[in-house]
């Protein structure tokens, strides 16, 4: 047994786990009353899926729980809540893809990609979302390269 801790509320639920243990998945309440899925590992804790993946989401979209998580740790299934209501099921990919550049999936590689990669420009991590283009863990010159070579493609 291990305290995994919370997102602020007080109360936490679990329903999946990896094969070797290291990661897992549930729903928690977040210091304001709400249920939000998360995910806890030994390195980061108790992380709220909204926060770590809020670059995937649609607006006002939420991630209630996470109710399994594939054995790898490599999907994550769950509910949450689309804006105009009503609760859908999700399927969370975690595995970074490369891509051309175009950050914000438009079909246009632009200005906006361009800034979102400055904004985030030494974020760490390996959970960074589409971001992070080159999948190395790290937003740096290789990710502002790939959006400038590929600046105005599909525009």
């Amino acid at each position: 047994m291990e305290n995994l801790g919370s997102l602020g509320g007080s109360e936490i639920r679990t329903y999946g786990v990896t094969n070797n243990g290291t990661v897992v998945v549930g729903m928690a309440r977040n210091s304001g009353g709400q249920w939000r899925a998360f995910r806890w590992t030994p390195a980061n804790g108790v992380e709220d899926l909204n926060s770590v993946y809020a670059r995937l989401l649609t607006r006002n979209a939420v991630l209630a729980g996470a109710y399994a998580i594939s054995p790898d740790g490599r999907y994550i299934v769950g509910w949450g809540a689309q804006p105009g209501g009503g609760n859908r099921a999700f399927l969370l990919d975690t595995r970074c893809l490369t891509h051309n550049g175009d950050v914000d999936e438009n079909g246009c590689v632009d200005d906006a990609d361009l800034l979102a990669i400055l904004f985030a420009f030494g974020e760490q991590g390996e959970v960074l979302g589409r971001i992070d283009v080159n999948c190395d863990g790290v937003v740096d010159d290789a990710d502002l390269l790939q959006v400038l070579f590929n600046f105005g493609s599909g525009c």
